[in-house]
């Protein structure tokens, strides 16, 4: 089973999943750099040691938006 192919096989390209010309919206744009943000920082990445205060703050960005955009919608 973990015989060898010859040739080797092309490795895996995708294009990006979302252009680089691609405008996010400010709710996209804040929950971008909150996972940015918990995904390299060492304190976020353990699970133990919970979220570190940048984090925190970035997360309560990202929910203000998303309250806003949610009051948005119902306005409609």
């Amino acid at each position: 089973m973990a015989d060898r192919r010859d040739p080797e096989p092309e490795p895996v390209t995708r294009p990006p999943v979302i252009a680089s010309v691609a405008k996010l919206s400010p709710l996209q744009q804040a929950y971008s750099r909150y996972v940015t943000h918990a995904n390299g920082c060492e304190h976020c990445r353990d699970v133990d040691r919970g979220r570190c205060g940048e984090s925190e703050r970035l997360w309560r960005a990202y929910r203000t938006h998303e309250e806003h955009a949610a009051r948005g919608i119902a306005e409609r």
